[in-house]
């Protein structure tokens, strides 16, 4: 007997099979611990998220049988969309001006927000995130090829 199957299901069965994949490669790619240091190695970390990731994936796939099916709402192929353009373009252009395109066009089209508002929002939130990130913590960003050609 053939039946369908539901997105609940399908979601935690997907971050299982991530998480089945995450403790593989901390356990054998990575190590557990580093015996000449006497401290943990790289692969304890993805070892431990991926344990509890696949706790929570198997309780949710066992709660799914008992649920009804999720109604896929095209509407989020728009953000899936959105997070894809965000990643190529963050390869051409940078991630912070990929981010800004993404944040405005989110702003004007999906969100229908005024184009004051979305001035005054694009301003603050590109300060936020410039100066928090890129100025105090000094994490740096992907500048992409066309500002690498710049340089």
């Amino acid at each position: 007997m053939k039946t369908n199957m539901k997105l609940n299901f399908l979601f935690p069965a997907a971050t299982a099979i991530m998480a089945i994949v995450w403790m593989y490669k901390g356990l054998f790619e990575y190590g557990l611990w580093d015996k000449n240091a006497g401290c943990p190695a790289d692969g304890l970390f993805p070892v431990i998220i991926g344990a509890v990731l696949l706790l929570a994936s198997v309780i949710n796939i066992a709660g799914s049988f008992k649920e009804d099916a999720v109604i896929f709402d095209k509407k989020a192929l728009v953000l899936i969309a959105a997070l894809v353009l965000i990643y190529v373009l963050t390869d051409y252009i940078g991630f912070l001006p990929a981010l800004f395109i993404f944040y405005v066009l989110w702003l004007l089209f999906f969100a229908r927000v005024g184009w004051k508002n979305t001035v005054i929002a694009t301003v603050v939130m590109s300060a936020i995130v410039y100066f928090a990130f890129s100025v105090w913590l000094k994490i740096p960003f992907p500048t992409g090829m066309l500002f690498d050609m710049l340089k």
